[in-house]
């Protein structure tokens, strides 16, 4: 890296905007931890690019959606993943096409891509409608639900039944359940910003370590099993272990993908489910337009594309794209500048950490007016996946790879869960926590059986 003494600045371009209320040696380590969000969605009034500093450490804030464009998209390569975030998550799912530097991440999407073509969603489609039909069998009218944990179980189930169909996976899939919750359980911004309170002799760090073991184990014997196979099953593995052209994925490549995509998955999912369900228990009139809507679509029988599913969802499509917008699972991430860049009119030192945060630009009142209103109706006529400003799958040649399943995920086992049951509200305040994801926290509806037998 160039010494800063001896780096040249980029003509033109002038030092960002500096936040308010810093502390001397501290900088904003006392908001982001106290108030992130309120932070947060106050910077874009400062600038397209702010800074903040945490200790003596100048981090640049992206809070423009052309000056989201500009490091996401990356056409001069000046922006990476890197630092200690980034170091940390591969440690825990590998090189994946999440963590991995960009040199790295064209080849394995192209090889990945396959699995995720829109052919394939109607059979992953059933196969999300079988796993939320389980899971809410076991519902009873009257239960109280706790929601998140019902969520997550029902993005482990979904994650594991679209990646693994060769086989029933049996009485191991419990503990397979168990270690994917253990493991998720684990991750927050502070292990990873902080990796050596991975290494420390606790209870909790032992049992992340065993869940690791288990699940490394599983997908190395499934990777054999699927190479030795051959046969395309119509699940997400049998595309990463196939070859294309004269190339493939590698064993270890499978593995880091598959571990990328049920880990990075899971979550984000179960928040999303989380949320939206919240929002339409809030909601009656909301509620009755989506069960509507979904006993509509039950009406019209087996045999049909997912993508014409979609098509006959409009209202359930826009609360989950208002959801991402107002909610976004995934609400800050990292980039590392590695050269001296301009960003619109601002110049990012070589070296520097460059944070993009969804939350941030979904609540421009510029962009989305009234922001903090859950407003699904402002996407009548509007295609979310073509708005500026709304990024919860980032863009760009990182995009996640998987956004269409993802949507798709989330708006089909929303209509089915809201066909058979309308969730209440239980009074006990429900607050936004920002940890790896952005968590609903509190959250516990009470179950109603929208048509008794």
């Amino acid at each position: 890296m160039t010494p800063p003494q001896d780096r040249k600045e980029p003509e033109g371009a002038a030092r960002p905007p500096r936040a308010p209320g810093g502390w001397p040696l501290l900088g904003h380590v006392k908001p982001l931890l106290t108030d992130p969000l309120g932070l947060l969605a106050a910077l874009p009034r400062l600038g397209g690019v702010v800074e903040l500093r945490f200790g003596r450490t100048p981090t640049y804030v992206v809070c423009s959606p052309e000056a989201a464009q500009r490091v996401l998209m990356n056409s001069d390569h000046a922006f990476d993943k890197g630092g200690t975030f980034y170091e940390n998550m591969r440690s825990i799912v590998g090189d994946g096409m999440a963590t991995c530097p960009l040199a790295q991440h064209k080849r394995l999407r192209r090889l990945a891509q396959p699995a995720f073509r829109t052919g394939r969603m109607t059979g992953y489609a059933r196969t999300i409608q079988t796993q939320v039909h389980a899971l809410t069998s076991t519902w009873r009218h009257g239960q109280t639900l706790d929601v998140l944990p019902q969520m997550r179980s029902l993005a482990i189930r979904s994650s594991f039944a679209t990646m693994f169909c060769r086989r029933e996976l049996g009485p191991e899939i419990a503990g397979l359940r168990q270690a994917v919750t253990d493991f998720v359980d684990h991750q927050t911004i502070l292990r990873m910003i902080a990796p050596g309170l991975n290494r420390l002799p606790t209870g909790r760090n032992r049992r992340y370590r065993k869940s690791e073991a288990l699940l490394l184990r599983f997908l190395d014997e499934e990777i054999a099993a699927y190479r030795e196979d051959g046969t395309d099953h119509g699940d997400l593995m049998s595309m990463f272990t196939t070859s294309l052209g004269d190339d493939r994925l590698s064993d270890k490549e499978v593995r880091d993908t598959a571990m990328t995509v049920l880990l990075g998955g899971i979550t984000a999912t179960a928040v999303g489910h989380a949320w939206a369900l919240h929002q339409l228990s809030q909601d009656t009139a909301l509620d009755a337009e989506v069960a509507d809507e979904a006993q509509a679509v039950a009406q019209l029988g087996q045999g049909h594309t997912a993508a014409k599913v979609m098509d006959r969802l409009p209202r359930t499509r826009a609360v989950v794209a208002e959801v991402l917008r107002r909610r976004a699972p995934s609400w800050i991430f990292p980039r590392v500048a590695v050269t001296d860049a301009v960003i619109g009119s601002w110049r990012v030192p070589a070296g520097a950490q460059v944070l993009l945060s969804p939350y941030a630009l979904h609540h421009r009142p510029d962009l989305f007016p009234c922001p903090e209103n859950f407003d699904p109706y402002r996407w009548d006529g509007r295609d979310p996946h073509r708005t500026t400003g709304w990024l919860p799958f980032g863009a760009g040649e990182s995009k996640c790879i998987g956004y269409e399943l993802a949507f798709m995920d989330l708006t089909l086992s929303l209509a089915l869960i809201v066909r058979s049951w309308r969730l209440r509200p239980c009074p006990v305040p429900v607050r936004p926590r920002p940890r790896l994801h952005l968590e609903p926290h509190g959250l516990t509806l009470r179950l109603t059986e929208r048509n008794p037998h």
